[in-house]
């Protein structure tokens, strides 16, 4: 849909990560609880394709003076900006409505008008964002870092905010298969193990 990142065989408008974001904000290093008031997003809430797992979730008591730089709305951009280089820069779409707290690990980004969430998670996700993601912490070893300074700095293509939208509603056309494609698959699943239990049991 928005042709090749590299030749940008479409001409769209070439820019920077800076120039589609309207805030870019460090979360919290108070640390984790078992109980609190807010859920708490680490890293390792965010997956590696992009997904946001709260399967295995802490939690945290913040003061009130300090939860506006750290929270996380429906919308809000997450990118893991510290990891292992091959995992630096996990990002995710936060598509929660409940508010939750982010830690230190995790920088908030929040869109201006030129671009959608979804259009800058899927480029960081792609084989190119993670391509180039890779090259910023070739020369880390350890624990690799990429701040929201060089985060902004990343170049990026800017397509027309309507060619965005139609981006948004194939994929969630497409996510809606998959739903139904994993349902129709442990249904067989299901199957196949009751006949093989009655045949074979």
């Amino acid at each position: 849909m928005f042709g090749d990142p590299v030749t940008n065989s479409m001409n769209l408008q070439k820019g920077k990560i800076r120039d589609i974001v309207r805030e870019v904000k460090y979360g919290t290093s108070r640390p984790s609880l078992n109980d609190g008031k807010y859920k708490y997003i680490r890293m390792n809430n965010i997956t590696y394709n992009g997904e946001l797992d709260l399967s295995e979730l802490k939690y945290i008591d913040i003061p009130e003076n300090e939860i506006e730089k750290c929270i996380v709305q429906k919308g809000d951009l997450l990118f893991n900006r510290t990891n292992s280089k091959e995992l630096v820069g996990k990002t995710c779409v936060f598509n929660q409505d409940e508010s939750m707290i982010i830690a230190g690990y995790i920088i908030r980004v929040r869109m201006n008008d030129k671009a959608l969430p979804e259009y800058l998670c899927a480029v960081l996700n792609s084989r190119y964002g993670k391509e180039t993601l890779l090259r910023m912490c070739k020369a880390i070893v350890g624990q690799a870092n990429i701040n929201a300074q060089e985060l902004q700095d990343i170049q990026i293509l800017i397509p027309p905010i309507e060619l965005q939208y139609e981006f948004v509603k194939f994929r969630e056309q497409v996510d809606k298969l998959k739903v139904e494609v994993q349902k129709n698959l442990n249904e067989l699943t299901t199957l196949y193990n009751a006949l093989m239990q009655k045949y074979f049991g």
